[in-house]
């Protein structure tokens, strides 16, 4: 999913010790800068607990969610609610293992055909049985919704069959390779048809699923509060209720979790990290993650980046090197490629980084018509890390004579401004709800995606999408491995993205919590976890 986003190379002279010097003490000064006067820790209207109350999981995160449907969601922050709310009929477990959730089998007679057996005894949160009619509305839903029709748009609609309540049959129009993995993606979370009617427009703000938790309150941009539903068919929820607070500021969600006010901290900041380590009462947890970290650059043809010549430029134009240690201090690592190097057929680890040559990246900047003086519009949300990539960006490029607008906004903001194109470079990442080539390759640089996170770059090329085309309907081995590889190499031929760094999930808590284990998603299961 969207969101989230680490040596110094040989110091050339007085000049460059000079410059890394100014870096460092840029990002101390705005890190110590990132507080607010509007500090999200304490009681708030919205259903927040009391910091002692130790039936409440309470967990600072960055930004809020923008919706709780999920055939309407693409962003973390809205996937991390759901994911304690909703269930599937498939599901990866905390090491990436592909398992039956909602599904007590899937009988698949060919390539094309799946038989679903539901399980006995799960409810909605409304009291309703599940049936096998809503696993039938919630896969035709997903079929015809505007952000994941790529993905199950080879459902054919008029294949359904439902025998009794808990059997599912249906076909597929043609081979898809990863579909069974694609009923795990939260965009097809079994939907209660009854609930998802009569919420009608408002159904993303009451949502009704068949998780640990089921949803209580939400005070935008302040927090939303789960309570536990006794009715899971599961294990049942370790803790009664669960309170998400919205705390942007990195240094503020460190605040609360060292003062008690939350339990679970999420995106620790790098230079946050070794307070944890040496607080009696805290613990840090790492694990990396599947996600790239990226600068997009926006390269539709009204775009100052429609130029190849301006994105090649942009390619040696900055030390990427020198601002991942200088930004992320050890955490994640230097991404060369589009595709994380834990998911499988990554080409990452055989491409190499482009040189940062700040004398080529002038010519070509020259060539592509950016003379010096030229303005670029930088957007980044309100994350600290990014913010201050982009004004070492800044300070990069104005090196080059390049000037760099930066222009910060919050989370829901910024992403309805990028999907309106008021940018021409944007700081995010991608880290695939699946852990697959096609969900790695597809969002960001199909062309039927563009205008939508993570394309934002509005980037097309009908080789790209012939590749991936082709590739969706092979089952895993040689010929798809290498469909995919190609399509890595053209993406990275094109430079719509200058990688930054492959992510690392870094989670604080008080020490008296247990049972979270940490997934290489973006997106954490608190059911298992408590507190004494």
């Amino acid at each position: 999913m969207i969101d989230v986003m680490f040596v110094l190379a040989k110091e050339e002279g007085m000049k460059k010790i000079k410059l890394t010097g100014l870096f460092l003490a840029l990002v101390m000064v705005l890190t110590a800068c990132g507080g607010s006067n509007n500090k999200q820790g304490g009681d708030q209207e919205g259903g927040q607990a009391a910091a002692g109350d130790s039936s409440t999981l309470k967990v600072a995160v960055a930004a809020d969610a923008i919706t709780l449907d999920p055939e309407n969601y693409n962003d973390v922050y809205s996937e991390s609610i759901m994911a304690q709310i909703y269930s599937k009929l498939m599901d990866f477990d905390s090491e990436g293992k592909l398992v039956e959730d909602l599904a007590e089998s899937i009988e698949q007679p060919d390539a094309q055909s799946f038989i679903v057996h539901l399980k006995d005894g799960v409810k909605f949160h409304n009291g309703d049985p599940l049936k096998a009619s809503d696993v039938v509305f919630s896969l035709k839903r997903a079929r015809k919704s505007t952000k994941y029709a790529y993905i199950y748009e080879k459902i054919d609609e008029n294949s359904f069959e439902t025998p009794d309540d808990k059997t599912v049959k249906f076909k597929l129009t043609e081979p898809d390779g990863s579909f069974l993995a694609a009923l795990a993606h939260p965009a097809v979370a079994i939907l209660n048809e009854k609930a998802v009617t009569e919420g009608g427009d408002n159904y993303g703000k009451n949502p009704v699923g068949t998780g640990p938790y089921k949803f209580d309150s939400w005070t935008k941009l302040q927090s939303i509060s789960l309570t536990r539903f006794d009715d899971y068919y599961g294990d049942k929820a370790k803790s009664e209720k669960v309170e998400f607070r919205i705390i942007p500021e990195a240094n503020n969600r460190l605040i609360e979790l060292e003062s008690g006010g939350v339990d679970i901290a999420y995106e620790i900041a790098p230079n946050d990290v070794k307070k944890i380590e040496e607080n009696k009462d805290l613990e840090l947890l790492r694990k990396m993650d599947q996600s790239v970290h990226f600068l997009g650059l926006t390269v539709d043809e009204n775009g100052i980046f429609a130029n190849p010549k301006a994105r090649e430029a942009m390619t040696h134009a900055l030390n990427m090197d020198e601002i991942v240690k200088t930004v992320y201090q050890g955490v994640g690592k230097v991404a060369t490629g589009p595709v994380n190097p834990q998911i499988i057929y990554s080409a990452s680890d055989q491409m190499k980084p482009a040189k940062y040559d700040p004398e080529l990246a002038k010519k070509l900047f020259a060539e592509a018509g950016l003379k010096e003086g030229s303005h670029l519009k930088l957007y980044v949300n309100d994350n600290q890390q990014r913010q201050d990539i982009a004004q070492i960006v800044q300070a990069q490029l104005q090196e080059l004579g390049i000037q760099v607008d930066i222009t910060t906004l919050e989370w829901g903001a910024y992403m309805e401004a990028l999907k309106n194109n008021q940018h021409d470079m944007f700081i995010m990442s991608w880290n695939p709800s699946i852990a697959d080539p096609h969900y790695a390759m597809y969002s960001p640089f199909h062309s039927k995606n563009m205008g939508e996170g993570p394309n934002f770059m509005f980037y097309q090329n009908p080789e790209v999408d012939k590749v991936l085309d082709q590739a969706i309907q092979l089952m895993n081995g040689k010929e798809r491995e290498d469909l995919y590889k190609k399509a890595q190499e053209l993406v990275d031929k094109d430079h719509p993205w200058i990688y930054i760094a492959n992510g690392e999930q870094v989670v604080g808590t008080r020490k008296n919590v247990k049972g979270l284990k940490l997934r290489a998603s973006t997106t954490q299961k608190l059911a298992p976890v408590s507190k004494d």
